[in-house]
C-alpha cells in the first residue's frame, strides 16, 4: 500500500519517508483512505499509511494532529471514513490488544486517591503477557519505586508519564501508543526512555526478545527523531492539516 502523501502546496510540507530507515517488518496496522478529525478540524482526508512491526514515529509540530491520530488508533476518536485493518490478526478487522494512556488527560475521580502500586497491580491482571522482569527494570530505570505507595494525584507530571510508559512496555500488548515520551522528564528518565525505545525497533525485538512478548508495533508521537533511536517507520504530518 502506498505511503501517505501530502498535496503539492507551498503552505504544506510533503510527507517524506527515510527509505534508509525502512525494514522488511510486516505491517501491524494498515490505515486505508482514512478520514477523521476533531470538531471543526479535519486532520486526515482519505489518507493511507501502514505501520509495521517495530518502532514507528509520527512526527510533527503542535496542532498537526499527532495526539488525535493516537486517539483514533486507540478507538477514542471515531472515523468519518475509510477503515483500519490489522493484517497479523486472525480477523484483520479486529483491533489487537493495545496500551494507550493520554498523558494530558486528567485523572478520573476514582484514580485520584488510588495508590500507584494498586494501579500497577490492575495492569498486571489486565494484560496476560505482562512481564514482571520488564516492569522492575523500567521502574528502577525511571526511579518509580519511591513513588509507588503514593496516590496517583500526588505524582508529578513526569512521574505519571514514567508510570504509564513503564506499564505499557511491561504489558506485552501487540500495539503500544506513546505520546510525547520525553515531556516533563528529568535527564535520567530521558536517557532510559531513549534506550528503551531504541531496543523496540524490529531488529531489537528480534535480537533481544522479552519472554512472553510477541511482535509489537510501538507508535510514538514526537516532534523529532530523538538521539540514538533508529525508527522502522517515520510518518511526517503536515503543519497545516488535513493529510491527504
Amino acid at each position: 500500500m502506498p505511503r501517505a502523501q501530502s498535496p503539492a502546496s507551498q503552505n504544506r510540507k510533503d510527507i517524506q519517508m527515510d527509505t534508509a530507515q525502512q525494514t522488511m517488518a510486516p505491517p501491524m496496522v494498515s490505515a486505508q483512505s482514512l478520514r477523521f478529525g476533531q470538531p471543526g478540524l479535519l486532520l486526515w482526508d482519505a489518507a493511507s499509511h501502514d505501520w509495521p512491526v517495530g518502532l514507528c514515529l509520527v512526527r510533527g509540530g503542535e496542532g498537526c494532529g499527532k495526539t488525535s491520530l493516537l486517539q483514533m488508533l486507540a478507538g477514542q476518536l471515531p472515523l468519518q471514513g475509510g477503515r483500519l485493518a490489522y493484517p497479523q490478526q486472525p480477523d484483520p478487522s479486529q483491533r489487537p490488544a493495545l496500551f494507550w494512556r493520554d498523558p494530558r488527560a486528567e485523572l478520573s475521580n476514582a484514580e485520584r486517591a488510588r495508590p500507584a502500586q494498586e494501579w500497577v497491580q490492575a495492569q498486571r491482571q489486565l494484560h496476560p503477557a505482562w512481564s514482571e522482569a520488564a516492569w522492575q527494570a523500567h521502574a528502577d530505570g525511571l526511579g518509580l519505586e519511591p513513588h509507588l505507595h503514593k496516590p496517583l494525584l500526588a505524582l508529578s507530571t513526569g512521574s505519571l508519564r514514567n508510570l504509564w510508559m513503564a506499564a505499557g512496555w511491561a504489558s506485552g500488548v501487540p500495539l503500544l501508543l506513546i505520546d510525547e515520551p520525553l515531556a516533563a522528564l528529568d535527564r535520567g528518565s530521558i536517557d532510559h526512555v531513549q534506550r528503551t525505545l531504541a531496543g523496540l525497533n524490529h531488529a531489537g525485538q528480534q535480537s533481544a526478545p522479552v519472554a512472553g512478548h510477541g511482535p509489537r508495533c510501538v507508535i510514538v508521537a514526537h516532534w523529532d527523531e530523538m538521539q540514538g533511536v533508529a525508527w522502522d517507520d517515520v510518518l511526517d504530518l503536515p503543519d497545516q492539516p488535513p493529510l491527504r
